[in-house]
C-alpha cells in the first residue's frame, strides 16, 4: 500500500516504473535482485526499489523488499532514516530521496559531530528493535551537506521478535555488534590504533569478522603471489 503523494498517483507511478525499469536512464543501481530508480519530475524526487528476476527468483526478491518495508515502518520518524512511502503496486519500495554523498565519497573528520549523531541514530535504531547488520558498507551511510548521517538500505536488517526465538535473538545481538563496530571503523577510518577509550566500548570484533578478515587476507596473499 502506497501513501498518498500529492504530485503523483500510485497508478501513475507504477506506470512510470514499468516504462523505465528496463532502461538505465533513471537507474541509481542495478543487480540480479533488483534495480533502484530515481524518479524526478517537477522538483519531486523519489527512490524506488524494484524487484527483478524470473518466475522463481522474483517472488523471493519481492519478499525481501517487503521485509525492508517492515523495517522502515519500525523506524518511521527517525531523522537519520529516509521516509518510506510504502509499496507501489504491492511490490516496489518507494522512499524519500535525500541529497548526500556516501561516506566513501565524503568522509567527515574524526572529531566531527557527525559521528555523535551517527552513534545516537544507531542507539535509537536498536531501541526500536532494529539492527542494520551491513552498516560497515560505505554505500549504506550517507553524509548530507550539513554533515548529518543518513542510514539507508535495510535489506538484510534484523528486527527483534517477541517471545522465545533463539535464532532471531542470536542474529539480532550479533547485528548489534556489527553496527557498533561499523560506527567505530567509519569514525577512525579503520585505523583502530587511534580509537579513544570512550569509543573502545563500542568496538568488539566478533569471531565471524575475525575469521572473515583472515580468509580475505589469505586469498589476497595468494593472488599477489600468483602475479609476482
Amino acid at each position: 500500500m502506497l501513501q498518498s503523494l500529492d504530485f503523483i498517483s500510485e497508478q501513475q507511478l507504477s506506470e512510470w516504473i514499468r516504462q523505465h525499469v528496463q532502461t538505465d536512464q533513471y537507474a541509481l543501481s542495478s543487480g540480479y535482485q533488483g534495480k533502484t530508480l530515481l524518479y524526478q519530475e517537477n522538483n519531486h524526487k523519489l527512490v524506488i526499489k524494484v524487484p527483478l528476476g524470473n518466475f522463481l527468483t522474483r517472488p523471493l526478491n519481492r519478499a525481501l523488499l517487503r521485509h525492508e518495508y517492515r523495517i522502515y515502518q519500525k523506524l518511521a520518524g527517525m531523522t537519520a532514516v529516509p521516509h518510506c512511502y510504502g509499496m507501489a503496486n504491492n511490490e516496489c519500495l518507494v522512499l524519500e530521496f535525500i541529497e548526500g554523498q556516501t561516506i566513501r565519497q565524503q568522509r567527515p573528520a574524526t572529531d566531527s559531530d557527525f559521528y555523535n549523531k551517527l552513534l545516537a541514530a544507531i542507539r535509537e535504531m536498536h531501541t526500536r528493535g532494529v539492527a542494520h547488520f551491513d552498516l560497515k558498507r560505505k554505500e549504506n551511510l550517507l553524509v548530507t551537506a550539513d554533515e548529518r548521517p543518513v542510514i539507508i538500505d535495510f535489506g538484510v536488517a534484523v528486527y527483534r521478535k517477541g517471545g522465545l526465538h533463539l535464532l532471531n535473538r542470536y542474529l539480532f545481538n550479533l547485528a548489534l555488534k556489527f553496527d557498533y563496530n561499523a560506527y567505530a571503523r567509519h569514525k577512525y577510518n579503520r585505523r583502530m590504533e587511534h580509537i579513544s577509550e570512550q569509543d573502545r566500548a563500542y568496538y568488539n570484533k566478533t569471531a565471524i569478522e575475525i575469521i572473515s578478515k583472515k580468509i580475505k587476507r589469505f586469498y589476497k596473499d595468494r593472488i599477489l603471489q600468483i602475479f609476482k
